[in-house]
């Protein structure tokens, strides 16, 4: 596939901010809707919410770093950077009392697959989607 260069990786680099997850979300929608991917919307919303809000909450980064990148006609890869590379991310099994500990789950639900990869001075979580209605 040839990329056009509307389709180039997005960048934004937040701030270490409440209104960072929801900065986040409408970077990320606006992209999505700038390349015409309106069927992974609502789940991108929710997975970059959660990754954003995972690295404020569980690290001291004074940054976060959001990625949106085409990987194909029917995929997109979300990335959130952050300063924190000690930190991995788990997936818990969580049950009703638990107040929280479902967010990743709820990242496994909607992705074809995400992982983590880190360096010394950082670590990328990543999360690829499917695009519905495209082929």
């Amino acid at each position: 596939m040839a990329v056009e260069r509307s389709q180039l990786p997005q960048v934004r680099v937040l701030p270490r901010q409440t209104c960072s997850a929801p900065d986040a979300r409408h970077f990320v929608a606006d992209v999505l809707k700038g390349w015409g991917l309106l069927g992974v919307l609502d789940d991108a919303a929710l997975v970059v919410t959660e990754l954003v809000t995972n690295a404020l909450r569980h690290t001291q980064t004074p940054t976060v770093q959001v990625i949106v990148r085409r990987l194909s006609p029917g995929a997109v890869r979300l990335i959130v950077i952050d300063k924190g590379p000690d930190l991995w991310p788990v997936l818990r099994t969580v049950g009703p009392p638990d107040s929280g500990g479902r967010g990743l789950a709820l990242v496994d639900a909607v992705t074809r697959s995400w992982g983590c990869t880190r360096w010394p001075w950082e670590k990328r979580i990543w999360a690829d989607l499917e695009v519905r209605g495209v082929s």
